[in-house]
């Protein structure tokens, strides 16, 4: 405190002495100022008030949710593992049917025949789904008759399905079903 004023009372001491000097001071600026010709005469009536903004919420994006993890969405309890191989044992179940009826070949045979477009298939298939997980879908839209338990069903019984087709075809030597 006391070192404060004696800083304070060496600074009054010389504004005081430059006051009283005789020393020449540095000549004043002088600003100009133009006047404008159109200026509107002010009225009398003040503007109408503007109504104070209204703060409103923001809405909330359905698209804007968290993203999530790999190890998050392929996890034990996760959404991915069962509605990946459910949507899987749906199309291989209908293909290799469908060809088995077609051809006559057994599943393992159609496999044999052309790996790299049946590989292709799976790894599309997989990717269009792990993406939306990915970005933080949760697969809660229907559409119709088409909802996340129905497809989830309808996978769980393509798993079985397929799985007896293959476990038929093997009990049979490898003989197609059909």
């Amino acid at each position: 405190m006391m070192q404060l004023s004696k800083q304070a009372t060496r600074a009054t001491s010389r504004a005081s002495a430059l006051r009283n000097s005789t020393v020449p001071r540095p000549a004043c600026r002088t600003v100009a100022v133009r006047a404008i010709d159109d200026v509107k005469p002010v009225s009398a009536t003040p503007p109408p008030m503007m109504p104070p903004p209204v703060a409103t919420p923001l809405p909330v994006m359905p698209h804007a949710a968290k993203a999530v993890g790999f190890s998050d969405v392929m996890a034990f309890s996760g959404i991915g593992p069962e509605l990946i191989n459910g949507r899987l044992a749906m199309i291989g179940f209908v293909a290799a049917l469908g060809a088995e009826l077609s051809s006559g070949e057994s599943v393992l045979t159609q496999w044999a025949s052309e790996p790299i477009y049946i590989a292709g298939a799976f790894l599309l298939v997989i990717a269009g789904s792990l993406i939306p997980f990915l970005q933080g879908n949760k697969n809660t839209e229907s559409l119709g008759a088409l909802t996340p338990s129905a497809e989830m069903t309808n996978g769980r019984a393509a798993m079985i399905g397929f799985a007896a087709l293959l476990a038929v075809e093997f009990a049979s030597s490898g003989k197609a079903l059909f």
